[in-house]
């Protein structure tokens, strides 16, 4: 299923912030950065939604396979490149 999407340049977007935060409700927005997208816009409920499930496959891929130790050097961290310094930062 894709969801409807809305393209904006860097630029657009920051001259635009209340309208693509508004428009994020309803489509998601990419925002471009010298013509190749570089991040997604959507809302906050959304966002939840995508975590939940997340979580959820995660939690039946380690069910599936018995044996979670297996994965022990595989973190979800690793596999989304959330650096350590970026979970500790305020925004």
């Amino acid at each position: 299923m894709r969801v409807k999407q809305d393209f904006y340049s860097l630029a657009e977007a920051k001259a635009k912030f209340s309208k693509v935060v508004d428009d994020a409700f309803s489509k998601d927005i990419i925002v471009t950065k010298n013509g190749k997208p570089a991040v997604v816009v959507m809302s906050y409920e959304k966002y939840a939604k995508i975590l939940d499930f997340i979580d959820k496959v995660w939690d039946l891929y380690l069910l599936d396979l018995g044996d979670p130790s297996l994965f022990k050097e595989l973190r979800l961290e690793e596999i989304f490149e959330i650096e350590e310094n970026e979970n500790s930062e305020s925004h």
